[in-house]
């Protein structure tokens, strides 16, 4: 009997359903992989199993290819579905590459992976070239009958052809400097030079002259012995660059409601704020750092109460974010390269071509079956996979005009041309009412990953995945467990908000909060620890102590909610973002790796959260006892000890110190939510572009929100003195 199977297997009919099966499979594969790179390219969730299927689909689509090669049939059918899964990859691999494998912006830091990750495109662009060749061995050796079917292989065969070109120019033209991103840096050096009469006014926007588009009309600038050429950076054909303060002045024109406007208005305003982050993820420091003029426009122009709301200044960043994400990760290469028309009518074209052959070639009559295999399971396939060309190919077209691309090329014709409302005809009104309202795009979910250390600490994973992948998956650390998303409620971004329009941009680690309430010098230690991730770590568990002791959520209050999800928050960024820390990501792993060790040694038989307060407060006890010997040996010995001892019982310490020096639980909250505030934003401040591009691409960070937004207001680097750091 199984002598029988295995002969069966490896005659002319078991090597035809492997073939199939290896058709069918790899199509499907590359086909959601596609479809998930173009529909929901910035939703977390399976990316990395679409990374793998990535990446293992070039060695399924190999097999494949030399399942035909080998083969003891010349068929038409076997060549065709060899050169629409040849199309299907290519448009996998333009697509879905920049998404699905891991990418770092050109930046200062992190070349070796970003050098690592352009090699290995160009390695999977190699072997699609090859596989090309083969291909076209097999459309040159297979006998012809079906006329449609030969139209159709040719006709894929060359349309992978053109995406491998438009591919290599693509690599082409990312080895030579970006032009447009140098000429905007040469033009925000002398932006506050150019001629204005007057005050700047960050909510209307005069006198802020930044590119909103256009700078492809202008060339970068020159230095002639350390002074910018004006007029060599601006020539005469200019004239089509378009600044930010002309189109604020174009929307103040239109008869639209003021929210209409003020929509319009952040939307452009975060286009030309994209523009200004690029730089950083090329190298350049902004001109802007430290001006008044860009901290005035974050937190006069954005932290206000207009029409659409006191908290535009995240909408701004996120729009921002959303031009920069299609910037670094959805550009389709074959659209850059031959233009959006042309684009069309390849889709189109290839759309009609796919239903002819499946009418006439496949479906008809006179269709020659194969004498082997199961009945009409060649016909289904080849339907099969020629739609799913034909769908990957339309979908690829409308992906590559998002409406929010469309949008600023309009508004950039308007203004340049400044088109009046007022004289267009009644019914090109109604057409301008849809286009002068931005669309609704959103790149970022409302939401946050958050982690609890005294509810993970005992987590320990099997890391089965990583040894299955020989670690190419990174295997998870104890007390390493990746919770949900979580909803970021309204008032924690705007508590964040006020904080930083209080602050005037006078970032502190939480001591401005403590010095407010009184609560210094008796609690300044708790802010002057060596290591910031120390101190992230040693305010979570109080923060997460006073959370349980409050009881289990219900009646949460404001400063409650704020508090709890920002300690959380940074915890997870302690947990498996630490590179988004001040603190090396070496030193960051080592202090987390050791409080979970701790937290173990500590509470490994406590079973419920009362438990577990119960022996804090047993440890709060031994430790204020050790901490008053000290304190009567060395004068602020309280520091010195809770600074050379755990996590853990520094947090006991800290715990009950806080609680003695704030006795009511509202205000206690109160403290501890403006104390979190500013220490997001102290963290803020980073020059590891790297590690934003990266969280980028899985779907964003709230850090990196506020990464941008305090760019924007000059603050590119945090106070070196942060422990004695007051509000001025």
């Amino acid at each position: 009997m199984l002598r029988n199977i295995i002969q069966r297997l490896g005659a002319v009919h078991g090597w035809l359903l492997r073939l199939e099966a290896v058709i069918l499979l790899s199509s499907l594969i590359l086909a959601a992989v596609v479809l998930h790179g173009t529909v929901h390219r910035r939703r977390r969730s399976l990316r990395g199993f679409m990374a793998v299927a990535y990446s293992m689909s070039y060695v399924i689509v190999s097999y494949a290819l030399g399942l035909v090669q080998d083969g003891p049939l010349r068929e038409e059918t076997f060549v065709l579905w060899a050169a629409a899964l040849l199309l299907i990859q290519a448009s996998a691999m333009s697509t879905c590459e920049r998404l699905l494998l891991i990418r770092s912006a050109p930046g200062s830091g992190g070349r070796c992976q970003h050098e690592c990750g352009d090699v290995q495109r160009k390695k999977l662009l190699l072997q699609h070239i090859l596989q090309t060749g083969l291909v076209l061995w097999l459309i040159v050796r297979a006998s012809s009958r079906n006329v449609c079917y030969r139209a159709a292989i040719w006709a894929f065969w060359a349309l992978n052809v053109a995406k491998i070109a438009t591919k290599i120019v693509e690599i082409v033209r990312a080895e030579r400097p970006d032009l447009s991103v140098m000429v905007v840096a040469a033009y925000m050096d002398v932006e506050e030079d150019l001629d204005f009469w007057g005050q700047p006014d960050p909510v209307t926007m005069q006198g802020y002259k930044y590119i909103f588009h256009g700078e492809d009309t202008m060339r970068p600038v020159s230095y002639d012995g350390g002074s910018l050429a004006l007029d060599v950076m601006l020539p005469q054909r200019a004239v089509r660059l378009v600044t930010i303060d002309q189109v604020y002045k174009w929307i103040d024109e239109q008869p639209l409601s003021e929210v209409q406007k003020d929509k319009a208005r952040e939307f452009c305003l975060a286009f030309a704020l994209f523009k200004l982050l690029k730089r950083r993820f090329c190298g350049y420091v902004p001109a802007e750092a430290g001006s008044k003029k860009a901290r005035d426009l974050v937190l006069t122009g954005l932290i206000n109460g207009d029409a659409t709301g006191t908290d535009a200044a995240f909408r701004v960043v996120e729009a921002e974010l959303a031009f920069l994400y299609d910037f670094f990760y959805t550009r389709n290469s074959m659209l850059l390269v031959v233009g959006a028309k042309t684009y069309i009518c390849i889709a189109v074209t290839v759309a009609g071509l796919t239903i002819w052959t499946a009418v006439f070639g496949t479906v008809a009559p006179r269709y020659r079956r194969l004498l082997t295999g199961v009945h009409d399971l060649d016909r289904s396939i080849t339907v099969l996979i020629v739609v799913i060309t034909a769908v990957l190919e339309v979908c690829q077209a409308v992906a590559g005009f998002p409406s929010n691309w469309r949008y600023i090329n309009t508004m950039y014709g308007c203004v340049l041309d400044y088109w009046r409302w007022s004289r267009q005809q009644s019914w090109i009104n109604l057409w301008w009412k849809g286009i002068i309202t931005p669309p609704e795009t959103k790149y970022m979910q409302e939401s946050v990953r958050e982690y609890v250390l005294l509810e993970r600490f005992n987590h320990r994973p099997w890391n089965l995945l990583s040894w299955l992948t020989l670690y190419l998956v990174k295997p998870r650390r104890q007390g390493q467990k990746r919770g949900g998303t979580k909803p970021l409620p309204l008032e924690v971004k705007r508590a964040v908000l006020v904080s930083l329009k209080d602050s005037r941009c006078r970032l502190t680690n939480g001591v401005a909060a403590l010095q407010r309430h009184g609560l210094l010098p008796r609690l300044a230690w708790a802010c002057r620890f060596p290591k910031i991730t120390y101190q992230i770590l040693v305010w979570h568990v109080v923060t997460t102590r006073c959370d349980w002791a409050s009881g289990r959520p219900g009646g949460r209050g404001e400063h409650r909610i704020i508090a709890t999800k920002l300690s959380n928050y940074c915890a997870y960024l302690v947990a498996f973002v630490p590179e988004m820390l001040p603190d090396p990501s070496y030193i960051a792993e080592q202090i987390f790796d050791t409080a979970v060790q701790q937290a173990r040694d500590r509470f490994g038989d406590c079973k419920t959260t009362d438990s577990i307060l119960a022996e804090l407060e047993k440890l709060e006890e031994l430790e204020k006892m050790k901490a008053d010997e000290q304190a009567q040996l060395e004068r602020g010995g309280g520091y010195e000890r809770a600074g050379s001892t755990t996590v853990i019982k520094t947090a006991a310490l800290l715990g009950g110190q806080f609680r003695a020096a704030v006795s009511d639980d509202a205000r206690r909250w109160e403290v501890l939510a403006e104390f979190w505030t500013e220490l997001m934003l102290f963290l803020a401040p980073s020059d590891n572009v790297d590690i934003h591009a990266e969280m980028l691409g899985a779907g964003g960070e709230f850090m990196t929100q506020l990464w941008a937004l305090l760019g924007h207001a000059g603050v590119l680097e945090r106070p070196a003195d942060h422990a004695s750091a007051t509000m001025g």
